[in-house]
């Protein structure tokens, strides 16, 4: 496809694997008209009095199961930053469409098409349909070309199709008049943009694109539908008498491709060439952004479940820059050329690096830690006695000073077996699992029983559950011991590592907290732990496609300002940022990051970088005041939290996801 002046693609296919094909922010204006699926609830044909019964359904396609869910992030992802959105509904769908992309864009509206000629009501029993909703979405410099505040109202008042614009060969349940078409697009397009209609029926957007000098993509699965929408736009063209007109979908037309998908002539192959001509050939060539990998590691703030906000809004880039990389939800979801990572966490890096080059040493002291973790289960599997123990205890025929007696003793006698838990190189260090085991056995038995008093007794399945993460915890703590060993991080770094990664994956919500001596804190996780391993996410960091993610990655331990100062991103770049929120309890890893950082992370990102960049960052008065300024977009989303550590954190709160594009 050589031409850059097209004007029109129509295609007979499957809209959802045709969109799949548009790429990212390439539609100025989707303008559609999808099921309601009014047809499942229709009564059928109703019977007259001395004539044929009149037909209430409305079409077979109808009937299908259509979920707006399924659309709203391919509608969002192709959509220019500058493009509208109107989707033509009904009320048993309007909240729907609300729901999944009022809070996707700054403003979120509708509008009504009143018919002046319904059909009428043959019984008296109610009202008539004699409105249609539209729903309409748009961000802040998106195109509107009103004239006065009388085409403002959000009401558009016309008959419904009628003959000789309807079609009556095939007849179109829901037909739209291209003059409220027209309408629409005057609004919200200027000349040569492209209208994307993924369920075309039989063309009046594409004959009011056209008539008005604007391009036109349009889909239908339907084949006879599609047949008369080819129809119908081909003779729009001919009408408008244009010379310079690309048309790809005549029959002697070479760039035609026939493929199994529906059965009839569709270029889903020459889409991609359509767009390629229209695209300057100094812009970065477009790719599949999402890579689909999972994070490296569970990290406070962890965006993975924001990637649904992230990628529909990514800008064309080449390169990919993260200063602040987190556990790696965005740089393992996101697909580049050539990634550079940094974070200013030491530790996290160096689990970066070990992954990186698969560092043998580390991986045999993650996968012996992992062993360990089994042979803790198998401890408990074979000394169930313990559950008998507490069972005595509940009943009365032990008490406390005699349930306290009992373990320490059990512990002294199966101290070799305790401590065989342990690989030989995590026993040469400082050995505090006995200790450990007496104190978590007891005073899990004292907590139990302190909670059946209060509540109802627990069934064995209960105790079993809450013995064995005694055991487990009293692993986590000797592990913990040796992570907050500083002579392990200096003599033996992959150790140390194999323990960073270990207690990242154990701690209670993968939660960073230290002491005032500077010594991680955060206990285990629970029962919800006991049965979690290692060995898939290290199958996960030897796996062919995290390592081709990595083959053209750079990491860094640098200060923010350090890593884009010495990486130095261009225009056809972008850097995406995560950094610590704004709040009293903003210290990740005993790296605090104050208001001052936040300024200057604020003044080189609007001043002085030339990168294309997105931010991700909780609402406060302080953040909105750094960002709001011009060129800078700022848009808001919820985010519920799972976890609310000792109230540090509201639940749910607004999130502001900033660019300067």
């Amino acid at each position: 496809m050589k031409d850059p002046y097209w004007k029109k693609c129509v295609l007979c296919a499957d809209s959802k694997d045709v969109i799949k094909r548009i790429p990212d922010n390439s539609i100025d204006f989707i303008l559609t008209d999808p099921p309601y699926n009014l047809g499942q609830h229709s009564t059928g044909n109703i019977p007259l009095p001395g004539r044929l019964a009149m037909n209430n359904d409305v079409a077979d396609w109808d009937m299908v199961d259509f979920n707006p869910e399924e659309w709203a992030d391919e509608f969002i992802r192709i959509l220019k930053p500058t493009g509208n959105l109107f989707i033509f509904t009904s009320y048993n769908q309007l909240g729907r469409w609300y729901n999944c992309l009022d809070h996707k864009f700054d403003t979120s509206n509708f509008m009504i098409w009143h018919k002046t000629n319904p059909a009428p009501k043959i019984f008296k029993a109610g009202f008539l349909n004699s409105c249609e909703m539209i729903f309409t979405c748009w961000n802040k410099k998106h195109t509107w070309n009103f004239i006065s505040q009388k085409e403002m109202h959000n009401f558009i008042e016309s008959p419904i199709c009628m003959r000789p614009e309807r079609l009556s060969n095939p007849k179109h349940p829901a037909q739209k008049p291209v003059g409220i078409l027209k309408k629409m697009i005057g609004i919200a397009t200027n000349k040569g943009d492209i209208i994307f209609d993924p369920f075309m029926g039989v063309g009046s957007t594409g004959v009011a694109a056209l008539e008005l000098e604007r391009r036109f993509i349009g889909v239908e699965l339907n084949n006879e539908y599609f047949d008369a929408a080819k129809k119908r736009i081909e003779m729009t063209l001919k009408k408008c008498n244009k010379s310079n007109v690309t048309d790809i979908f005549t029959e002697d037309d070479t760039c035609m491709v026939h493929e199994p998908l529906v059965g009839m002539h569709t270029s889903l192959f020459a889409l991609n060439d359509f767009f390629k001509a229209d695209m300057s050939a100094a812009q970065p060539v477009y790719i599949d952004r999402q890579s689909n990998l999972s994070p490296i590691i569970k990290w406070p703030g962890g965006k993975e479940k924001e990637l649904k906000h992230i990628i529909p809004n990514l800008p064309q880039f080449e390169r990919f820059f993260e200063p602040f990389v987190g556990g790696g939800s965005v740089f393992m979801g996101i697909n580049a050329k050539e990634h550079y990572i940094n974070d200013f966490s030491e530790e996290l890096m160096q689990l970066y690096r070990y992954i990186c080059k698969t560092d043998k040493s580390f991986f045999g002291y993650a996968e012996a830690i992992d062993a360990s973790w089994n042979k803790a289960e198998k401890f408990f599997q074979e000394n169930k006695v313990l559950v008998d123990v507490y069972l005595g205890f509940r009943s009365g025929q032990i008490d406390k000073d005699s349930l306290k007696k009992y373990i320490v003793n059990f512990c002294s006698n199966k101290k070799k077996e305790i401590e065989n838990i342990l690989d030989s190189a995590f026993r040469s260090k400082h050995c505090i699992m006995c200790k450990e085991f007496e104190k978590n056995l007891f005073r899990k038995m004292v907590r139990m029983r302190e909670l059946e008093v209060q509540k109802h007794e627990l069934p064995l399945e209960d105790l079993n559950d809450n013995i064995e993460t005694a055991i487990k915890s009293a692993l986590y703590m000797n592990y913990r011991n040796l992570y907050n060993d500083r002579s392990i991080g200096l003599d033996n770094p992959p150790m140390h590592c194999a323990l960073f990664f270990f207690i990242r994956n154990y701690a209670y919500s993968g939660m960073f907290r230290y002491s005032g001596k500077g010594e991680f804190n955060v206990p285990y996780g629970g029962i919800a732990y006991n049965s979690k391993l290692l060995k898939k996410k290290l199958d996960y960091y030897k796996s062919k496609a995290l390592l081709e993610h990595f083959n053209d990655t750079q990491i860094f331990n640098l200060d923010f300002e350090e890593f884009l100062k010495t990486t130095q991103p261009t225009k056809a770049d972008f850097v995406f940022l995560d950094p610590p929120y704004d709040s009293e309890f903003s210290t990740y890893a005993r790296n605090d990051f104050t208001k001052e950082d936040q300024v200057r992370l604020a003044n080189y990102m609007i001043n002085e970088c030339p990168a294309k960049w997105m931010m991700i960052i909780k609402y406060t008065d302080f953040i909105y005041g750094l960002y709001n300024k011009d060129g800078v977009n700022i848009r808001t989303f919820d985010k519920e939290y799972l976890v609310s550590f000792m109230n540090r954190n509201d639940k749910k709160v607004t999130h502001l996801l900033i660019t300067n594009y």
